[in-house]
């Protein structure tokens, strides 16, 4: 009987060691898919959670890969989205004293925020002279029907200390930069999603890249009300973002760069369902987007209200 019970265990064992993923996994399948995401997983890991610089501190509260659930690929797939998104958070904040470092500025000078976009490209943007306002403001114009999935949680949220109340834009920004980068390695991560889910991949994909991917129309509708609501209500605010080409720069790279990614992932989906409608194959698929934003601001943003926006802040 004991034989048969060590069998057991040791076949039990080595399903569940086979099961887990390893972060050597996670470091190889990003440096093959998602490079820019390699180079941002890495420099954290060996940067760490705190860096100092010219009398600054920066301490975040977040551990290297500390939102990825490695008990199986189905469970890691499903939170690798987040990891990145908190990381891009987590990198962003130690880019200022990272760049003051390398230009031998005083980092004690202004206050500032950073935006990792890729390994080859990664901005500073000092906070204008003229106060930030909160994007609780917002509330007084944008209608109940435009309401979507995370109006509440960064526009009338309930933490008053988070980036887009205290930040107000740049919050949104920052928001706006994670949610990409989240999206982004769902995308590059199209070979493993095959590999572990066989024909329900494209459901997992699209219904994981869509849940980052979709807040591209949310927050750039936020940004836009944002700098609409300045114009009105704090003019030289407004005035001074407008003349700050390194905002400019900020908005436009994040919001092109997620714009050209969706496209992809559109092309990719389209070109799945064919294959299945052809007969070739089972493919179980999802909606290309969600229901309870792609409708409602997909085509808002693109509207006439936002003519001057495009003008002043999105042409070259």
């Amino acid at each position: 009987m004991y034989p048969r019970r060590l069998i057991f265990l040791c076949c039990f064992l080595a399903f569940y060691t086979q099961a887990q993923v390893s972060e050597q996994y996670i470091l190889d399948n990003l440096k093959k898919y998602s490079p820019s995401t390699y180079y941002l997983i890495s420099t954290y890991k060996n940067s760490g959670p705190s860096i100092s610089y010219g009398g600054r501190t920066v301490t975040v509260g977040m551990k290297h890969l500390e939102f990825c659930d490695l008990s199986n690929k189905e469970r890691f797939l499903s939170t690798i989205s987040t990891t990145v998104h908190e990381t891009v958070h987590a990198f962003d904040s130690h880019l200022p004293l990272i760049q003051a470092k390398q230009l031998g500025e005083d980092p004690r000078m202004s206050d500032d925020e950073g935006f990792f976009i890729d390994e080859s490209t990664k901005l500073v943007y000092k906070f204008p002279k003229n106060k930030l306002f909160s994007a609780r403001f917002l509330s007084e114009t944008i209608p109940v029907n435009l309401r979507t999935f995370r109006y509440k949680s960064y526009i009338e949220t309930k933490h008053f200390n988070q980036s887009t109340q205290v930040d107000g834009i740049v919050g949104l920004m920052e928001e706006f930069n994670a949610y990409y980068h989240g999206a982004k390695v769902t995308f590059d991560f199209l070979p493993i999603y095959r590999e572990t889910f066989g024909d329900n991949f494209l459901w997992q994909w699209s219904s994981e890249f869509t849940s980052n991917a979709d807040a591209f129309y949310e927050f750039d509708f936020f940004i836009k009300e944002y700098l609409l609501y300045a114009k009105q209500h704090y003019p030289a605010l407004y005035v001074e973002l407008k003349n700050d080409a390194n905002f400019k720069t900020i908005y436009r790279t994040i919001r092109t760069k997620f714009s050209l990614l969706i496209s992809a992932y559109e092309k990719k989906y389209d070109e799945f369902t064919l294959t299945a409608k052809k007969g070739t194959g089972i493919i179980y698929s999802s909606e290309k987007h969600s229901s309870l934003i792609f409708p409602i601001l997909s085509d808002q943003i693109k509207s006439a209200r936002y003519e001057e926006i495009h003008k002043n802040f999105l042409s070259q």
